[in-house]
């Protein structure tokens, strides 16, 4: 290469004698200006190596972060709608509770108990924060804890009185006194046979012809005839001033001063005296005032 003033020559030699030498000849300034942009071309481009080395494991970090937070957060739903479960059992232990000391005639709790709501829109779903949603959780969870201590205090406030009351306990009507469905409850209704507003002193329980009837408590059979408008009718004292009534039999399977037990056979369903289908009317009174069964029935 010749170097001449403001020119570098570069000349190339060919491998044969007889060939002329060629020459390239460049002005300094742009072979400098080549040289510049070469080198500042290297070092964006390792820059930009390194970035995108960076950027592509930020991006895989997270991706796993995302995965990790999503997988969290179905977790956490997961224990909300446990929590939930939860809330709606122990209020149904409430109820259990609150029907026991009807029966047994206790009253309510020493010290009483916090109430419990349940319910509403999908409160955690209109959650929109994991935090907000944590703190809910973590508020339910201490409620159910308080809860749940309460109500181990009730029940062996329960049982102490209970264990005093046996012989009241069997004598209590507080199973269903046959299967089907309720197709009438306690209060005013419409009669299906006048059309007018009357008081239903039971409840009607609809079922096939000739399904068991059974004892719901322990008693003594004091009444067992056809009676006009309920049929074929059956009564159980069962002692404490407790009587239960069964109505529209199609059989009568015990005899007035039999002893039953709870669980006994006593009839079976009908649909004799004024009827519109087979079912069972059933009644509890308690010193001759109807009581709604239901306040009785446990199972």
């Amino acid at each position: 290469m010749e170097k001449s003033s403001g020119i570098y020559t570069v000349v190339v030699f060919s491998g044969s004698n007889t060939s002329e030498p060629r020459r390239f000849s460049f002005r300094k300034n742009i072979v400098r200006f080549l040289l510049g942009a070469s080198l500042v071309f290297s070092v964006l481009l390792v820059v930009f190596s390194v970035q995108f080395y960076q950027m592509f494991h930020q991006l895989k970090d997270l991706e796993v972060l995302h995965k990790e937070n999503k997988a969290q957060k179905i977790q956490i739903q997961s224990f909300s709608g446990t929590i939930k479960d939860l809330k709606n059992q122990v209020v149904r232990l409430v109820e259990f509770d609150r029907k026991l000391r009807v029966m047994t005639d206790i009253g309510p709790p020493k010290g009483g108990m916090n109430s419990f709501g349940v319910g509403g829109s999908e409160e955690n779903a209109a959650l929109s924060s994991s935090i907000t949603l944590e703190d809910s959780m973590k508020r339910d969870l201490d409620l159910l804890k308080s809860r749940v201590i309460e109500q181990e205090k009730s029940y062996q406030e329960l049982e102490e009185v209970v264990q005093d009351r046996q012989s009241l306990w069997a004598s209590t009507p507080s199973i269903w006194p046959t299967s089907g469905w309720l197709s009438s409850t306690f209060g005013k209704r419409i009669s299906p046979f006048s059309g007018r507003l009357q008081n239903h002193n039971g409840i009607d329980i609809a079922a096939r012809p000739g399904t068991p009837i059974i004892a719901p408590a322990s008693g003594v059979v004091s009444y067992s005839r056809f009676n006009g408008g309920f049929g074929r009718f059956l009564k159980i004292n069962h002692g404490y001033g407790i009587v239960t009534h069964y109505g529209h039999l199609s059989k009568i399977a015990v005899k007035v001063g039999q002893k039953v037990k709870r669980g006994d056979v006593i009839a079976y369903v009908g649909n004799t005296g004024l009827s519109t289908g087979p079912h069972l009317h059933y009644e509890v009174s308690v010193n001759k005032v109807a009581i709604d069964p239901m306040r009785y029935i446990l199972n």
